[in-house]
């Protein structure tokens, strides 16, 4: 851990930030829903409902690995919940357009359904940002998509965007870092994942 630390530390001084450095905080408000997620899941360890909702928080409070690892879980144990997801998740957006969280649940429905419904994840995503403009994790899930469909040079963009927001944000440039190798810029991808690492040992 020491010799990675090291590392990180002296690549620093060769690795700008981009510009503004921001260094996401998890809000109070967001780290209470958290343990409340949290502790349901300890509540009912095998409801795919409390598993959903508790990776879904991870997802937009920076802790997205978690998050995803949760995810696969409730996959197991129902393979067509993301079916489940869209219509409960359509239903409350219908209702209340401005709950940026149910936009944010609906989105990842739609991306886990099928490939076709790609395009209504990202749509779901701008929604966030519509309610929630500088929500830097929704601008990383609409790169990441667009680089899963195989536009990287736009899922780049939209990266950019979030670093413009916050530029500390490890998994923006771990994502960005992705674009540009699979456009070839080795020399970009590297960069970015080292970056990534950088802030990921500081906690960003």
């Amino acid at each position: 851990m020491r010799l990675w630390l090291t590392l990180c530390l002296v690549i620093s001084f060769f690795v700008p930030l981009t510009q503004p450095a921001h260094a996401w905080k998890i809000t109070k408000e967001l780290q209470e829903e958290v343990w409340e997620k949290e502790l349901e899941v300890e509540l009912h360890p095998d409801n795919p409902d409390a598993l959903f909702d508790l990776a879904i928080t991870y997802a937009y409070t920076n802790k997205i690995q978690e998050g995803y690892d949760i995810l696969k879980k409730v996959s197991e144990i129902n393979p067509k919940y993301a079916l489940i997801v869209i219509s409960r998740y359509s239903k409350i957006v219908a209702k209340d357009p401005n709950d940026w969280r149910a936009w944010f649940r609906l989105a990842f429905g739609y991306f886990f359904a099928e490939p076709k419904h790609r395009d209504k994840a990202i749509e779901s995503f701008k929604e966030v940002l519509r309610i929630n403009p500088k929500n830097v994790f929704a601008y990383g899930f609409i790169g990441t998509i667009y680089g899963e469909m195989k536009k990287s040079e736009l899922g780049i963009e939209w990266i950019k965007k979030g670093l413009a927001i916050d530029s500390n944000v490890a998994v923006l440039h771990f994502v960005l870092g992705q674009g540009y190798y699979m456009i070839g810029d080795k020399g970009r991808g590297t960069a970015e994942s080292v970056e990534a690492l950088r802030l990921k040992v500081l906690g960003y």
